[in-house]
């Protein structure tokens, strides 16, 4: 590991960490190698000024630097801490030693057996965890994945996205990103989803199995034409992991697998992130592959290109059926089936749905989407925040705020439709919504937040809620014609002061009732099954306290986004 490489102009301290070094240099920012006070050596990512200048920049970064610290630590590079204000923004993570995969492939030749396994595990293990945050990484390639001695560590997680907000700024047909492992999706504009990553991971898996990527072409215009256009090169791989690799590669994101379905697959069950971390690191050091244990980390430069107008592409066809995928000393093997329907199967027991689409999101980041408050100022009760967050607001006097998402959906259809009028789909009978969480203020008894959903609010209110409270509890609760309670005994949940908490929430309808089930940060608490269920409805945020009370909370809501069932998937026939 070069180290004392620092030139005039680089810092010698960063934060409360001595610099030792420059590990690279990338389109967002410069990478040092740092030490702590304690001894511990880290990886500093410092943004490039004139990104940080821009404060819708800032806004995002936050944002995104304060979800990548949720991230669970499987396979990823833990974001230690990030400096959020002040001239100077960067983000400290761990420091991996070993090369980046591209390094790697480019010097000893593809990875092959286990260690392609392990890789493919490893990879998808991350992205499990990095979804279960809320987060997209946005910009998976193989200089953004480290070998370590104990395994693929990816770096870089979501922060990549903050550069979205700029699109106004850089210009327009800018492209942000590794264009050949990205989505056709984003390619042409679309919003970025987990789907994305899947995407790129299936790209990245290609290049490691063969040493160069699925999709050719020198010129930025081949290659964008490729990727939106042509089928991927896939060599190196046995079948069932090249089957696998093709649906993930899938044009259409409907029809690629999540990230936790491709985990499930690889290891052949329903596979917690930590079991396969553990199964990655065992197959890894029994079997490595053949690396430079010197190689300096080069931290991969984010592309940046202006391109051609966006050329729609058509859906890729899917692979018929899989084989067993004997993938070595402890990482198990995909398990056969007969047709491809069969390469989406039910989540874990405690994870959330991922066979949902994202149909809705909001982030804040722009005022006058369709919720019903204005730019929130130091007398308003909600409404949104320069800061780029929604604030709702209550207290003993204003006791209940109930903001209504405003989602492309109606509740059912009309009972005469217009024949004349366009349709307006109806809301998904499954849907899986989720948003981040900040209380700035309580104070007084307890007050209580969460998420909704149908919701049917004429005079009186009717809906189910998955709420939090400040006493540190989780509960669902069903309100009809404002009377009601809770369904089940609320479970205790750790809650960091002054932290944004990710609460995920399932409302799915079916034959049998409706299933209802919350998650805190990736981590089910609630999960029940209501057999007189409520009729469809709207979705939202609520905060509450006592009425009359000498309560008052204040939070900030963030991240808003609603995963439903497509129409006519097989995932939709529950509705």
């Amino acid at each position: 590991m070069t180290v004392n490489n620092l030139s005039p102009g680089d810092p010698l301290q960063i934060g409360r960490y001595r610099v030792l070094g420059q590990l690279g240099r990338g389109g967002m920012g410069t990478v040092h190698l740092g030490e702590s006070p304690e001894g511990q050596r880290v990886a500093i990512k410092v943004i490039n000024p004139e990104y940080s200048q821009h404060e819708q920049f800032r806004m995002r970064f936050r944002r995104e630097a304060e979800a990548a610290q949720r991230v669970r630590r499987f396979c990823t590079a833990a974001v230690l801490e990030a400096a959020l204000d002040g001239d100077q923004l960067y983000v400290v993570t761990e420091y991996v030693p070993g090369p980046n995969l591209e390094e790697a492939v480019r010097s000893q030749g593809p990875l092959r057996g286990s260690s392609l396994d392990a890789l493919a595990v490893g990879v998808a293990t991350a992205l499990t965890a990095i979804h279960g945050a809320g987060v997209v990484h946005r910009d998976l390639k193989p200089s953004n994945v480290l070998l370590s001695p104990v395994g693929p560590r990816v770096i870089d997680f979501g922060i990549a996205r903050a550069l979205d907000t700029l699109s106004g700024i850089t210009g327009t047909g800018e492209i942000i990103g590794t264009p050949r492992y990205m989505a056709p999706e984003v390619l042409r504009g679309e919003p970025v989803s987990p789907a994305c990553d899947v995407f790129s991971w299936g790209c990245l898996v290609a290049f490691a199995a063969s040493g160069h990527a699925p999709f050719g072409g020198e010129a930025l215009p081949a290659v964008l034409y490729q990727v939106l256009n042509t089928e991927p090169s896939l060599e190196g791989m046995e079948p069932s992991l090249r089957e696998l690799v093709a649906y993930a590669i899938a044009k259409d994101p409907r029809n690629r697998p999540t990230s936790q379905q491709v985990l499930d697959h690889l290891v052949g069950r329903a596979a917690a992130p930590e079991q396969a971390a553990s199964s990655v690191q065992t197959a890894w050091q029994q079997s490595p592959p053949a690396t430079t244990a010197t190689a300096q980390w080069q931290a991969g430069p984010t592309e940046r290109h202006t391109g051609p107008g966006t050329i729609t592409a058509p859906a890729a066809g899917q692979p018929a059926r899989r084989k067993k995928l004997i993938a070595g000393a402890a990482v198990a093997a995909v398990v056969a089936t007969a047709g491809g329907v069969g390469l989406y199967l039910a989540l874990s027991a405690g994870g959330p749905p991922s066979d949902l689409r994202l149909v809705y999101q909001d982030d804040f980041t722009q005022s006058g989407n369709g919720w019903s408050g204005g730019t929130y100022e130091g007398d308003s009760r909600y409404g949104y925040a320069p800061e780029g967050y929604y604030a709702m607001d209550v207290d003993g006097s204003n006791s209940v705020l109930r903001e209504e998402a405003p989602v492309p959906f109606v509740t059912a259809p009309p009972a005469t439709p217009d024949p004349s009028a366009s349709p307006t789909p109806v809301i998904p009978g499954r849907l899986l919504l989720g948003v981040d969480i900040k209380i700035r203020s309580s104070t007084g008894g307890t007050g209580e937040y969460g998420l909704f959903c149908r919701g049917d609010d004429g005079t009186r209110a009717t809906r189910y809620e998955f709420l939090l409270d400040t006493a540190g509890n989780a509960r669902i609760r069903k309100s009809v014609n404002s009377a009601g309670g809770d369904l089940a005994k609320a479970t205790p949940v750790t809650l960091e002061k002054g932290e944004s908490v990710h609460l995920q929430a399932e409302c799915s309808g079916s034959s049998q009732g409706v299933q209802l089930a919350m998650w805190v940060n990736g981590d089910r608490v609630q999960s029940i099954l209501d057999s007189s269920p409520l009729p469809p409805g709207n979705v939202g945020m609520v905060a509450r306290v006592g009425e009359n009370s000498k309560s008052s909370l204040k939070t900030s809501f963030d991240n808003f986004t609603m995963h439903g069932a497509v129409q006519g998937s097989s995932s939709s026939k529950s509705q």
